[in-house]
């Protein structure tokens, strides 16, 4: 046997084989450690992330206007707001009573007109408005941002109509809609106070509303005649309030670790006598504070006490007439006392989800009219910072 000829193949071999095996190794080491390197880079970074989300006001309920994380300098929030509003039931005062008691102890304001019964014939069983409406709210300096945002509405109602001539005797059910553009709003911001800190903040609101919502819409109805004719919708199913209104009002919300806390007045004012159809709403306004607790950095929850107080219509659009609950303006306006609840997911810093749930505590209407059952809120903020 040649052994000189085996050990020197076995020599090639091991010289061609053991810079390989070292090769494939060194690439397993270099692989090893970018991944290793890219583990750090994301923890860096979600360690970053957190400390960003806690030095940041805890997000608003989803639920307010005019209430946001104050942007730098030509930075700027936009997002999306959408609500959900379910009527149904009848409340006089803070009492509820049924429809027929309705029809057969409210008073048609129309009554002494040819043809006019002595008291209503038609009345609502049931509402839903939706509402969504973009938003942006951009910052021209340190002090001043602009904000706007245009209301994209849709109402339906379900109501009940009762024989001219026998207020015991129901001819049935209808349902009228309306959708569309709403009143669009713009205006500024101003941030009164800002701590070091960003533990707290003061918002000023001074926002205008335009008539850019339909106050004319009209659809099919069953009248006390048993015929069904095309007519103008009541006030309330209306897409706009048809003037030019003011949106003023101060917030503050501030924070302590986990907790934070808020409290926001609102006011809604006409600015004319009357619109084009000669009516105006009543004044509005709005009182809401709130606690929020962070579960994590990007995680929270709240609770909200919100009260309202409006009053009635003023003035009378002549195309808004007969025996109907919604046709006489002194059933609008009241006050109206909720409580929400609600959770807020920060996903990236500035950038949030936020859902909140509202029922009343306590209604005292104007009149007659639908009672309110519930409100849900989801809002989309995307802060460029």
């Amino acid at each position: 046997m040649n052994y000189r000829a085996i050990l020197a193949s076995t020599g090639i071999a091991l010289s061609v084989a053991i810079p390989t095996q070292a090769f494939a190794a060194s690439d397993e080491e270099i692989a090893a450690a970018e991944a290793y390197k890219k583990r750090v880079e994301l923890s860096n970074d979600i360690k970053k992330m957190r400390a960003m989300r806690k030095e940041l006001p805890i997000p608003p309920p989803a639920g307010l206007f005019g209430v946001y994380a104050f942007p730098e300098k030509g930075q700027f929030v936009t997002g999306v707001n959408i609500q959900n509003h379910k009527f149904s039931g009848l409340l006089k005062g803070s009492d509820s009573i049924t429809a027929q008691q309705a029809v057969l102890t409210t008073p048609n304001p129309f009554f002494g007109d040819p043809g006019q019964p002595p008291t209503l014939r038609i009345v609502p069983k049931s509402a839903e408005a939706n509402v969504i409406f973009p938003f942006i709210n951009y910052a021209i300096d340190d002090k001043f941002a602009l904000v706007a945002l245009a209301p994209l509405i849709k109402k339906k109602s379900v109501l009940e109509t009762f024989q001219g001539t026998n207020p015991n005797n129901s001819l049935g059910t209808f349902e009228v809609n309306t959708n569309g553009l709403g009143d669009i709003k713009f205006g500024a911001l101003y941030k009164a106070y800002n701590s070091a800190d960003k533990n707290h903040n003061v918002i000023i609101d001074a926002v205008l509303s335009a008539p850019t919502g339909s106050i004319t819409d009209e659809d099919t109805q069953l009248t006390p005649a048993n015929t069904r004719v095309k007519a103008r919708l009541p006030y309330g199913m209306q897409l706009g309030t048809g003037t030019w209104d003011a949106l003023v009002g101060a917030a503050y919300w501030g924070k302590d670790r986990k907790w934070g806390w808020g409290v926001q007045y609102l006011a809604t004012i006409p600015l004319q006598s009357e619109n084009d159809e000669g009516w105006r709403y009543g004044d509005k306004h709005e009182l809401t504070t709130w606690l929020s607790y962070a579960w994590e950095p990007e995680l929270n929850t709240n609770i909200r006490l919100r009260h309202e107080s409006q009053g009635e219509i003023e003035g009378i659009d002549p195309a808004i007439y007969g025996p109907g609950l919604g046709a006489d303006p002194d059933n609008y306006g009241g006050t109206r006392t909720e409580l929400a609840v609600g959770a807020n997911w920060m996903y990236a810093p500035a950038h949030n989800i936020s859902i909140e749930i509202a029922n009343p505590i306590a209604q005292d209407s104007n009149g007659v009219q639908l009672e309110h059952d519930q409100s849900i809120m989801i809002s989309w903020r995307n802060a460029f910072f």
